[in-house]
């Protein structure tokens, strides 16, 4: 024990979390707005974009712009939610004991759905390519909607 500590003139540690909110500036309530709809109608166009995709998903190319496409327009829109209740308040959010599971799910979902779309293994068919990349974005759908 230091001698700053025994006449109370040690600094009390603050968390990540804590910094992180302190370097952020205060948003007003209408720049809050806007920034939530700029960055949710990103999302969505992004998101969008993936269906210009579709008729080549059968492609490695087609796939992988789908995918890309289609799991960067979720993450826009999950990062606009950040302009409303502030980054932090979002990650505890996210990770609280009841969406945890839910969020866990998500996130593993876009994994699986870049994966699907990018793996290029010997026995790995157009056919096969379709059904994964589908099959991954709709488990992401689920996982979002839970």
């Amino acid at each position: 024990m230091g001698w700053k500590e025994w006449f109370g003139m040690e600094e009390e540690e603050k968390s990540f979390l804590k910094e992180f909110e302190d370097a952020l500036p205060s948003l007003t309530y209408k720049q809050r707005l806007i920034g939530f709809s700029v960055c949710f109608g990103a999302g969505w166009i992004v998101s969008f974009i993936s269906a210009a995709f579709l008729p080549r998903i059968d492609t490695a190319a087609g796939a992988a712009g789908f995918g890309t496409f289609y799991t960067l327009g979720n993450l826009i829109s999950i990062f606009s939610s950040c302009f409303l209740w502030g980054p932090c308040n979002q990650l505890k959010s996210m990770v609280a004991c009841h969406r945890l599971f839910a969020t866990c799910l998500y996130f593993v979902g876009m994994g699986l759905t870049l994966f699907a779309a990018f793996y290029q293994g010997d026995g790995y068919t157009s056919t096969d390519r379709i059904g994964a990349v589908i099959g991954c974005m709709v488990f992401q759908m689920g996982a979002m909607t839970w």
